[in-house]
């Protein structure tokens, strides 16, 4: 554990650029490097430890965090009275003391830094993603979210019902049982990281855990790996799921159909399928959430002496609509209750009219229409 800062190995202040940072770093680089200074243990010591603060100071996103811990003292460069009255001597390398807060309610970090607290903080510091965290010492891991689009025809999104969907997802390989190694065969522990999947690597004040790169993260290593699967336990296949869709379902809308995804690692629970539902247009219907427009012709003379249509509903039935005397072109009349049911609730259904006017008239019809137009009687 190194008892000087970075800042301070380097000779520099805290808003040092990135090339003062880099400059110094070649000099000093050069003046302690182990062939030049041969069997030179202090040389080397002080070669590492200026390779582990330029490895921070040269990368900004490692350097604000870094900045942000330094601030509150935790690489000797306390603010007067630490964080918080916090005793950062408590610290040990690989981990810390989780003391709690005045007010009882989580640590000190994690008040600071989130419910992530502080190893949050030195994961992102030192790559270690959420996914190295979760698959440390080997723990079962919840299969891959997979996602498709699945298009319908109006009226099944309207009334509801079944679907054939075809989705590729990740199976355990059936060969190998999921094991990746190659029937007959025996994988070995891994040597690097002893079949923990993770080694730990020192970062200057932290030790960090990351996944093996030799074996990846299974603690195994396979010199006989499956054949059908590659070694990886998994194979992609191509599986027909039939689906419920709900009556009412909109353009857009997503199905989550949970445990219906790709398989889980290490006995994990399988992820989960969403679906993106599209909706093809109706050539008659449209629709503006549940509720539904259309639009009926009727002859002029029809609607001048009014008269009585059928109006098909999106549920296939047909109601009557009485169309009063003297309706001119664009009325829009409302059903209450005719539109799409959904879990949202019942939609209407507006009917506009559209007035034709025939070329073919007859003379008193003529004269019927010009009387309603000029003078509006009917």
């Amino acid at each position: 554990m190194p008892k000087k800062d970075y800042y301070d190995i380097f000779g520099l202040k805290e808003n040092a650029s990135q090339n003062e940072i880099k400059h110094v770093y070649r000099d000093l680089a050069k003046k302690y490097h182990p062939d030049v200074n041969k069997g030179n243990k202090q040389a080397e010591s002080r070669f590492k430890e200026i390779s582990e603060a330029y490895n921070v100071l040269k990368d900004p996103a490692k350097r604000q965090k870094y900045d942000q811990m330094r601030k509150y003292g935790a690489f000797g460069a306390a603010q007067p009275g630490g964080f918080g009255g916090f005793d950062f001597s408590q610290f040990s390398q690989g981990g810390f003391k989780t003391h709690r807060s005045a007010s009882g309610g989580g640590t000190v970090f994690d008040e600071l830094f989130g419910m992530g607290g502080l190893g949050d903080i030195f994961s992102q510091m030192f790559d270690q993603g959420s996914r190295v965290r979760q698959e440390r010492y080997g723990n079962p891991q919840k299969g891959s979210t997979v996602q498709t689009e699945l298009t319908i025809p109006f009226d099944l999104a309207v009334q509801g019902g079944k679907q054939v969907i075809s989705v590729v997802v990740e199976e355990r390989c059936s060969a190998c049982s999921g094991t990746g190694v190659e029937k007959g065969a025996k994988p070995k522990t891994c040597p690097d990281c002893n079949g923990r999947g993770t080694i730990s690597i020192s970062q200057g004040f932290f030790a960090v855990n990351r996944t093996c790169p030799r074996c990846y993260g299974r603690g195994i290593l396979i010199d006989r790996p499956c054949t059908i699967c590659n070694g990886t336990g998994d194979v992609k296949r191509t599986k027909k799921l039939s689906i419920n869709i709900p009556e009412g379902i909109s353009d857009g809308a997503l199905l989550r159909l949970k445990g219906m995804g790709s398989n889980g690692t290490k006995k994990g629970t399988r992820g989960d399928l969403i679906v993106k539902i599209k909706v093809t247009p109706h050539r008659f219907f449209k629709r503006t959430g549940n509720d539904v427009y259309c639009e009926v012709p009727i002859d002029i003379i029809k609607a001048i002496k009014s008269t009585k249509i059928r109006v098909k509903t999106v549920y296939n039935k047909k109601v009557e609509l009485k169309v009063a005397a003297g309706t001119k072109d664009g009325r829009t009349f409302r059903l209450k209750g005719m539109g799409i049911n959904s879990k949202k609730g019942k939609g209407d259904l507006y009917v506009t009219i559209k007035v034709i006017r025939r070329t073919n008239l007859s003379d008193e019809e003529k004269k019927i229409v010009d009387e309603f137009e000029n003078n509006g009687k009917v």
